[in-house]
């Protein structure tokens, strides 16, 4: 790749964010008023939606250009508000989805914003937020909440197909579809979710040392420990991590990239994260990683899987393989990543949301066509082409 070629790739993404700005200013139909400006993956299919976990990614992209810091820390406090009206943050302002989340990503969206900022008294609303989305959402646990009874409240029932629920659950994890759980995404106990809420601990527990909370700093210290030595012990196998299966008690036997969250949540040793990096080559082609390998597939396709590859995995693999220093490891595979969105980019005149890396080109569809745009690839491409990437 030619530098004036990524500069030019990049003047196009910082001039299209305009393209995928909306501001719904009230409610309508099934949107949901959110009060600050923000930018959609699309402006297809997606048009008017900020997703949970895509704002992540849209954020690292939009940081890059200091005209849109307060672009970025307005989708932050959009998050903060749908929680506080409903409790998690919904995988998108819409009401149909509010009864369902997406991988937890706000402690990461608000260090991301903190860094540009420096604004503390922020921080402390949106790291409030996200503890009460940590063990209220995601670690509650309440004898009364069946998500499958059909006996509910008062005497009166819903339906509750265990297939919708399954693929509800297959929504909430942002791999929407995936062979990786075998339409039975309510059996397993997900890797990449329960580094996600690692990640989290760790950093609460940096936001209370920040803070001088030392009772609060060693209460999530000591909760990260013990996480990670439960994700080591019922996750790990061959130096790999996989699923929990909780139908058979045991780890499931399909790989997927989510084996590698480990590295962006910093729960291995060392040693540990230079014996997952041998798993690398199972995943690395010549556009990049695929989302799994080509084993256990299911028919039909289904987009989460081999050979298409996604920007937000390719993040979550780079980044954490920066954590461990592995920086030879993350550059090949990010000069791969980068290198097939150009090239798609030269071919198509756009960026896409995800990509076919075994043949280097557009995406294989799964349930919808492929979108154009797109927030988390166009995020991803600055992130990782800014001058200021280490």
């Amino acid at each position: 790749m030619e530098q004036k070629q990524i500069e030019s790739a990049r003047s196009y993404i910082k001039n299209y964010w305009g393209h995928l700005m909306t501001c719904t200013t009230e409610d309508s139909g099934s949107y949901i008023q959110l009060p600050n400006p923000f930018v959609s993956p699309s402006g297809g299919q997606f048009h008017c939606d900020q997703f949970y976990w895509d704002s992540f990614f849209i954020i690292l992209g939009l940081v890059d250009d200091d005209q849109n810091i307060d672009l970025a820390r307005g989708m932050v406090d959009n998050l903060v508000f749908l929680f506080d009206r409903f409790g998690l943050i919904p995988m998108r302002n819409r009401t149909y989805d509010t009864g369902i989340s997406q991988p937890p990503l706000l402690t990461s969206m608000a260090r991301v914003v903190y860094a540009k900022t420096g604004d503390t008294v922020w921080l402390k609303k949106v790291m409030a937020t996200a503890e009460a989305e940590l063990t209220g959402y995601w670690m509650n646990i309440d004898p009364a909440d069946h998500v499958v009874d059909h006996l509910v409240h008062q005497g009166l029932s819903r339906y509750a197909d265990h297939h919708l629920i399954d693929q509800t659950a297959e929504h909430e994890s942002g791999w929407d579809m995936t062979s990786r759980f075998n339409n039975h995404a309510l059996s397993y106990v997900p890797i990449d979710l329960n580094c996600l809420l690692h990640r989290y601990e760790l950093d609460l527990q940096w936001f209370y040392e920040l803070t001088d909370n030392a009772d609060k700093a060693h209460k999530y210290r000591q909760q990260a420990k013990a996480r990670a030595t439960s994700i080591k012990q019922l996750m790990g196998h061959g130096g790999f991590f996989y699923d929990y299966d909780l139908a058979s008690n045991q780890i499931s036997s399909f790989k997927s990239l989510a084996g590698f969250m480990p590295l962006f949540a910093e729960v291995l040793t060392k040693k540990e994260a230079q014996i997952l990096v041998d798993h690398l080559s199972e995943f690395e082609h010549s556009g990049g990683l695929s989302a799994t390998t080509d084993q256990q597939l299911m028919q039909p396709f289904k987009q989460w899987d081999y050979p298409n590859g996604w920007a937000p995995l390719h993040w979550f693999v780079i980044d954490g393989l920066k954590k461990y220093n592995l920086d030879d490891d993350a550059q090949r595979i990010a000069d791969k990543w980068l290198s097939l969105n150009m090239a798609v980019f030269t071919e198509t005149g756009k960026f896409w949301e995800k990509y076919d890396v075994v043949n280097q080109s557009v995406g294989k569809p799964g349930r919808y066509p492929n979108q154009e745009g797109f927030g988390w690839t166009n995020g991803v491409f600055l992130t990782l082409t800014s001058k200021n990437s280490t």
